[in-house]
């Protein structure tokens, strides 16, 4: 046995304890975080020379991916997306929290409804998943989806030409352009309803399959999108 060898297989032990140590409280951890957005631990360190007890709080939070829009924001996917907004003007608390619970309750809710329903379920209610779910302290106007492009129908609108200075503008500015405006058409597809210029950039230039689209009712008055970017290019 080379010297040293004890040293080394020392070493390796320790190291391997620790991982399994590790993943055995990593465990316990995410099981505690279970329905819960942090778990708080406090560490004993002793008394300091004054007598003082101090402690060591560790705040272990479950961080969920968050909407900065104030819509509903659905990721477009194979299936059926359900978007419902609701409102209660006398509850107050932490929007995360209260996303957490209200996504709980009703996740339960179809399970239940699931099993009471059994082969008269027509809904799937037992199939559904929960793909985002926030509170916001704001007033909820529109829906944001992301679009295939061959689910989009253009009657009202042709793809324009854009002059090569324009165009090379609107390609530049891509990642920040405004969401066009589609209604849904009876056959489940989107009627687009203003963003001819947006929609050409994304699909004919950039060769986007999907875009950001508001939904609009038929009460919507109209915004030209159109006309606001063009505003934005003189500017620039």
């Amino acid at each position: 046995m080379s010297h040293g060898y004890d040293e080394f297989e020392s070493k390796i032990g320790q190291f391997i304890y620790t991982m399994v140590m590790y993943e055995r409280l990593k465990e316990y951890i995410l099981e505690k975080l279970k329905g819960k957005d942090r778990v708080t631990l406090r560490i004993g360190l002793g008394a300091d020379k004054s007598g003082n007890q101090v402690f060591m709080d560790i705040i272990i939070s479950s961080v969920r991916p968050q909407s900065f829009l104030q819509t509903g924001e659905v990721k477009a996917s194979e299936g059926k997306n359900l978007v419902m907004v609701l409102n209660n003007e006398h509850l107050i608390g932490d929007n995360r929290q209260l996303a957490m619970e209200m996504e709980k309750l009703i996740m339960e809710s179809l399970k239940w409804w699931h099993g009471y329903f059994g082969e008269r379920d027509k809904l799937k209610l037992g199939e559904w998943i929960s793909k985002s779910v926030n509170v916001y302290d704001a007033q909820v106007s529109e829906t944001v989806l992301e679009v295939p492009v061959n689910k989009i129908i253009l009657t009202k609108h042709f793809m324009p030409r854009i002059p090569d200075e324009k165009l090379s503008k609107i390609v530049e500015l891509a990642d920040i352009l405004p969401p066009i405006r589609v209604k849904t058409a009876e056959s489940g597809y989107f009627e687009l309803i203003s963003g001819a210029y947006i929609l050409h950039v994304l699909v004919n230039h950039l060769g986007r399959e999907k875009v950001k689209a508001v939904v609009v009712d038929d009460t919507y008055e109209p915004l030209d999108v159109d006309e606001s970017i063009e505003r934005l290019i003189n500017l620039l």
